[in-house]
This record gives C-alpha cells, structure tokens and sequence, in this order.
C-alpha cells in the first residue's frame, strides 16, 4: 500500500507554504516508551492544504513552484548533506530559507523545496529548501508483560505505508484531542514469528485515556535494520494492528529488501 503523490512528491504553485502550521495538526508527543520528557509537536501535513497541479515532471523551472515529498538527509561532510526524496531523486540543497534547522545522517524527513535546475555527478537536482520538519522515528521494541500497559492495543488506521532503505513508513489516523498518545511497532517476545516463522510486528498505539473527539493524521519512520539475517538479502515479516471498530484489520505480509547483510 503506498500513498505515491507522497512518496514521489507532489508540484504546488504559489506562495511557499510553510511545513509548521495550524491545519491538519498532528500531535507527536513522546512517542517512546519510558521518555520522561514530554514536549508537543506541532507537525502539518501540507498535501491537505495546498492546492497540487499535479506531479509530472514540467518544460521548466519557476521559483514559484514548489515540491513535497518525504526524505532521508544523506551527510556528505560535516556541514554538508545531500536529501535524497523517497523516490530516490538526490537533491544538493543550493540555497536554504531553514539554515536553524539541524539535520543528521539518516534523519527523516519532510521537504518543501523548489528545483534551480539540473545538476549532474550523481546528484539530480539543486534546489533550494524552503522547509523541512523531521519525522518521528523509531526502531523496533520488544512488546513484554512488563511494558504492555504503557504500549497499548488501542485503534489505530493504517492509511498507507511503504519502504525506503532501511525504513518502514507509516500515515496513520487515530482518535484523540488532549492527551499524549503513544505509538510504537513492537514484537510480542512471547509470539514473535508465526507458524512459516515469520516475523510478527504489531503497530501499536496508547491513546493514554484521551477521548476521541479529533481524528489526527500522523506519519512515522521504522528502523527495520534489527529484522536482517546474515546471509540473505530479504525478510518477510507479518505487519499487524488493531483497527477502529467495523475496519478490517491490517494483517499483511510485506518483504523488507535489504541487499548484503553486510551493508548498513
């Protein structure tokens, strides 16, 4: 299941439109189990607010265009880096209009950027950033007696999902409003594959008591690098979560193509 608008990034025309905002709020906070601090992002989707002309590739270049898409920072040096989009264009960020904003190697990302022009050497595209917020992300944690309260087996949609690298990524909905939520891929140490030994990962979510008064829109990276095995360049693995009631489940098997077990 892919969202591919997102995945590939979308053209909008117009004003840059900021990736922190007051529409389609997302509350991600503390998502990881045992972090005391608690801090409330604000995180706007911003494929719900702007007007998209479509995501085919135009006859030129305009500053008053701009695309969206999802993303991995890529360091090439200390204060150098590469975006590479979640379709695997690779973007040298010429010019920027977020220089506070403090990227890492292999960070997630969300990427508002308008294309300069062609570039050349392995890269597709310089462009300039207009803005960048970053996506939750996590690996996979051990669902035991111990921490199951505090995981939670509380609905959740799954509204799409897909693979980049080492990543899974997931937009979800949830109901909620108040309170701090919860989300996290897990696996049951007591159940962790199933009868073709498969590994099982559960999405899980603890909506902490919060009444659903909102249905909130996220979005969150997985590390799958703990699922590799020596010797192979893939794994399936059993994708599940518990659903609102009259939905289906998810309950799916995908594969996480890795190459070499002894890359990283």
């Amino acid at each position: 299941m892919e969202d591919n608008d997102m995945k590939k990034g979308c053209l909008g025309t117009g004003a840059h439109s900021s990736l922190q905002g007051n529409a389609d709020i997302i509350r991600h906070v503390n998502y990881n189990h045992g972090w005391k601090k608690r801090k409330l992002l604000w995180v706007l989707m911003l494929f719900f607010l702007v007007p998209f002309s479509g995501c085919n590739d135009d006859d030129g270049y305009s500053l008053g265009k701009y695309w969206i898409s999802t993303a991995t920072i890529e360091m090439t040096g200390t204060n150098s880096y590469l975006i590479v989009t979640d379709n695997g264009d690779k973007l040298f960020p010429s010019a920027t209009a977020v220089p506070w904003f403090n990227v890492r190697d292999k960070q997630r990302v969300w990427i508002n950027y308008t294309i300069l022009g062609d570039a050349t050497g392995g890269i597709n595209y310089f462009v300039k950033v207009n803005d960048l917020a970053e996506i939750l992300t996590k690996g996979i944690l051990e669902l035991t007696p111990e921490n199951a309260d505090s995981i939670g087996d509380e609905p959740v949609r799954i509204r799409d999902y897909w693979f980049t690298g080492d990543f899974l990524t997931i937009r979800f909905v949830y109901g909620g409003g108040k309170a701090i939520h919860y989300i996290n891929l897990v696996q049951d140490v007591n159940n962790p594959v199933d009868d073709e030994g498969r590994p099982i990962l559960w999405f899980r979510h603890n909506r902490n008591d919060d009444p659903a008064n909102y249905a909130i829109k996220g979005t969150v990276s997985f590390n799958l690098y703990d699922l590799r095995v020596d010797g192979q360049t893939s794994v399936s693995f059993v994708l599940k979560s518990t659903p609102f009631e009259g939905e289906d489940p998810v309950n799916v098997v995908l594969v996480y193509n890795y190459g070499s077990s002894n890359e990283s």
